[in-house]
């Protein structure tokens, strides 16, 4: 299939758990999204490790997707992201990721940004071989 795992999260009000799939190549469809769905339900209700009745969400992660861990820059690489470090925004092209930050290409200036200094990001401008989405 060529999914990876992208990011997990859990609503304790509503019980939901989300399961957000990503693909190296192209998008990812629905019918990805029911294999996983399946295959995560069947593995969870036979492990009993949610005690409680629960709603299972398994999706994309979206175009303008949230940037949280290293492998999330890195797979962004080339699409416009904003960057919300607290003291300033900044909105540019992602260059390039080390173990340390970033590199984001503004018209005036390339800006290395450490991951620690990130409060917020995400892909605002998903770049497709050369073309914008």
């Amino acid at each position: 299939m060529g999914l990876r795992f992208y990011d997990l999260e859990f609503n304790d009000v509503s019980r939901t758990l989300r399961i957000y799939i990503d693909k190296e190549r192209g998008g990812v469809t629905i019918k990805d999204c029911q294999k996983v769905s399946n295959t995560i339900s069947r593995e969870l209700d036979a492990s009993e490790l949610i005690h409680f009745p629960y709603t299972l969400e398994v999706s994309s992660p979206g175009i303008q997707r949230v940037l949280k861990r290293p492998e999330h820059y890195f797979w962004a690489i080339g699409n416009v992201v904003e960057i919300d470090t607290g003291e300033s925004k900044i909105k540019g092209y992602l260059r390039g990721t080390n173990s340390d930050g970033i590199v984001v290409a503004t018209e005036s200036r390339e800006n290395i940004i450490p991951y620690s200094s990130i409060r917020k990001a995400r892909v605002v401008e998903e770049i497709v071989h050369g073309k914008r989405s």
